[in-house]
């Protein structure tokens, strides 16, 4: 693949948590959609090794805070309680974001792999900004 193609991927899938986790708020509070619009401002302005690794880090992070999140509320969303019909009632639209959740996650498996791509591409010779000025 080549890098061109690498970063736009990277894009889509940005917009794609973004727009996934708005369906995703109609139940859960759901912080995908900040981090996801941070990260693509982010992704869209600066074109460096050390913003492409705090990107990996941030969204490494949130695959570890969602895999927590479906193990903790997966259990108690699937199901079903005889004394609770209000509950109940709910089910499918606990089903429709538990699934959502799972979509964005495997979308962030995705995304770490284009954005490591495209950091292994990126000048290994490219200052940080903190040791542009040793000062």
């Amino acid at each position: 693949m080549e890098i061109r193609k690498a970063q736009r991927w990277t894009e889509l899938l940005f917009l794609a948590v973004a727009w996934l986790s708005i369906l995703a708020c109609l139940i859960r509070t759901d912080y995908n959609f900040a981090f996801a619009l941070f990260c693509y401002y982010l992704w869209i302005t600066k074109e460096t090794r050390t913003v492409s690794t705090l990107l990996m880090i941030v969204v490494g992070i949130l695959c570890v805070a969602d895999v927590i999140w479906l193990f903790t509320v997966g259990s108690i969303w699937t199901t079903n309680l005889k004394q609770n019909k209000v509950w109940n009632r709910l089910h499918g639209l606990h089903i429709f974001v538990f699934g959502i959740s799972i979509i964005n996650l495997l979308l962030k498996v995705g995304m770490l792999l284009t954005i490591n791509y495209v950091r292994k591409s990126q000048s290994i010779e490219e200052a940080s900004p903190l040791r542009a000025n040793p000062a």
